[in-house]
């Protein structure tokens, strides 16, 4: 598949978590959150696409970024061929930045957990 093919799936959240945090991180300004979230394209096949974020408090405001490598059963390919591992991953957080993903997640971990720190504007 390529970046291309990628990149016009419409994947549909399938969950997102929190990673454990202690009761006095939860409601301090200077807490950092980080958790998980798994997206899905189903049609013939199942294509899955998962990665671990974090939240950081920053002006009053929670801001998010990926954390790490994503975790995926998508091959990409380049010119016809399969590309590195490494630049799989690179094109994998290219396709995650330019999905709209922040606020399913902060809305599913809002739903999730009965209060939560994930307050988008």
């Amino acid at each position: 598949m390529s970046i291309e093919q990628l990149n016009v799936l419409a994947f549909s959240h399938i969950i997102s978590g929190l990673d454990n945090i202690s009761s006095e991180e939860f409601n301090s300004e200077q807490a950092i959150f980080s958790g998980y979230t798994e997206w899905l394209f189903e049609n013939v096949c199942a294509i899955t696409l998962g990665w671990d974020w974090h939240w950081q408090w920053h002006n009053g405001r929670m801001q998010c970024r990926v954390k790490g490598l994503p975790r995926s059963n998508i091959q990409l390919q380049e010119e016809g061929f399969d590309v590195s591992p490494r630049r799989n991953d690179e094109l994998l957080l290219e396709a995650i930045e330019a999905m709209a993903w922040q606020a399913t997640t902060a809305e599913a971990i809002k739903n999730r957990y009965r209060e939560s720190p994930m307050v988008m504007s």
